[in-house]
């Protein structure tokens, strides 16, 4: 008689634990980045998950766990089932390489790529709607983007010019900027020049802005670069990707940037929580 007590007890003690793992099993989802580096060692992975994890609370998910496989140069995040990785995937992977771009406009698009047709052939630029300030080459979608990407490492790059890829749009796409960089092929700000990012709520909390402060240091750079670009385009970019840009409607003389725009919740968050941790010492590619 114990022994089928004992059976039975051991028999649910069993369900129980496989329910409650089948229960861990529905409530989260597990994200597997996987180190880019050679030999990466276990205290860079370490490093890296913890400014992972800092910067999902600063973004604002709270309910994440990150964990480090040394052996296989992986970090393993833990979310909740539901979360949607698209709006934030990039402070997963993202070195946080900030530099700001003047950008060419329209008209000087044209001129610098005039004898590149080959580029204009491959993106869609419907250039007759584009506002003169805008600085983006065309768009494309994910698949065209691949023969895009071969062609310019084929092509002799324009001079004093940089060609960088935007975030996907639902609308456009992915658009590629022309952005200006100084005679030693320079962003016009590098990260090290901001002092701080934060979020500024106004009277209507959808009403949100990115606010920047510049160093001492880069306060008269920026402020000569706004005044030369008036109602032109100043590109944000993040490892090489184009994050934002705003155009300049004024001279802005003490240092202090508002970026404006219909930003959503994820796109306001996510700059301010990139900036505010530090830069990742390992790379890493996210596996699906």
């Amino acid at each position: 008689m114990k022994s089928l007590i004992y059976l039975f007890i051991s028999v649910l003690i069993s369900l129980t634990l496989t329910s409650a793992v089948q229960k861990s099993s529905e409530n989260s989802k597990s994200i597997t980045l996987q180190s880019t580096d050679k030999n990466v060692g276990s205290v860079a992975l370490k490093q890296s998950a913890d400014i992972i994890s800092a910067r999902l609370k600063l973004f604002g998910l709270n309910d994440s766990e990150v964990k480090v496989s040394a052996a296989k140069g992986q970090v393993i995040i833990l979310l909740p089932a539901k979360t949607d990785i698209s709006g934030f995937e990039g402070l997963l992977t993202s070195k946080g390489e900030v530099c700001f771009y003047e950008t060419y406009t329209q008209a000087e698009i044209s001129d610098l790529l005039k004898p590149d047709n080959k580029l204009f052939e491959l993106l869609s630029g419907n250039h007759e709607n584009k506002e003169l300030s805008d600085p983006r080459v065309g768009c494309t979608n994910s698949d065209n983007k691949m023969k895009v990407n071969e062609y310019l490492q084929s092509a002799v790059p324009p001079s004093n010019c940089k060609l960088f890829w935007g975030n996907k749009s639902e609308k456009s796409g992915y658009c590629l900027f022309a952005l200006k960089t100084n005679m030693e092929g320079n962003p016009l700000l590098i990260r090290s020049d901001i002092e701080s990012v934060k979020i500024a709520t106004g009277k209507d909390p959808m009403d949100q802005k990115i606010q920047i402060r510049l160093k001492p240091d880069a306060v008269t750079i920026f402020a000569d670069a706004t005044e030369r670009n008036l109602n032109k385009a100043i590109a944000i970019v993040i490892d090489n990707q184009v994050y934002a840009y705003p155009v300049v409607k004024s001279a802005i003389k003490g240092g202090e940037i508002e970026v404006t725009g219909s930003f959503t919740k994820s796109e306001v968050n996510y700059f301010p929580a990139l900036f505010n941790s530090e830069q990742l010492p390992v790379g890493f590619k996210l596996l699906k």
